[in-house]
């Protein structure tokens, strides 16, 4: 009898610390869509004004010219769009060539330290993030996705509009 309960105990264990080890991982994979660096503005909005959604895009000059024309979407968006653009440091030594190869006429800065977690395997990449820092969602940029990125960016935005 005693051999059957220390049995049952070591059971209970292993079921406990495999629901432990379980729950960590999930909380570790929630933490990764969360405390994004989100660069506030100098002017920020006001609460009684429409809701604002921080897009970044990871990209390059190398990327195929298909996949950037989502950067002619990206500039023409609404100002309750806030869109900056992460590229390589090296790319931004000579940003001028950069904004003419691409067309980019929102504000570039260089991939950081902080950006290392979030940076994608694939460029270019769309970051939909609230001012909280929460990550809505991760769009990878593909050849003729320009048309289906803006009705997505309005469809989400009004969908979404009252967690922004």
């Amino acid at each position: 009898m005693k051999n059957y309960i220390i049995g049952f105990l070591i059971v209970c264990n292993l079921v406990l610390g495999s629901y432990m080890y379980k729950e960590y991982k999930l909380n570790s994979q929630r933490r990764l869509f969360t405390k994004f660096p989100v660069i506030k503005d100098k002017t920020e909005h006001k609460k009684n004004e429409n809701a604002q959604l921080n897009l970044f895009i990871f990209f390059s000059e190398k990327n195929c010219g298909d996949c950037l024309k989502i950067i002619e979407v990206l500039n023409t968006l609404p100002d309750n769009f806030k869109v900056v653009g992460f590229v390589p440091k090296y790319e931004l030594k000579d940003e001028m060539k950069l904004r003419e190869n691409t067309g980019a006429m929102f504000e570039l800065r260089p991939i950081e330290k902080k950006m290392i977690k979030f940076l994608p395997v694939y460029t270019p990449t769309l970051f939909g993030v609230g001012d909280n820092g929460v990550i809505y969602f991760v769009l990878p940029g593909v050849p003729n996705e320009k048309k289906y990125l803006n009705q997505f960016l309005e469809s989400f935005y009004y969908k979404a509009y009252k967690i922004l």
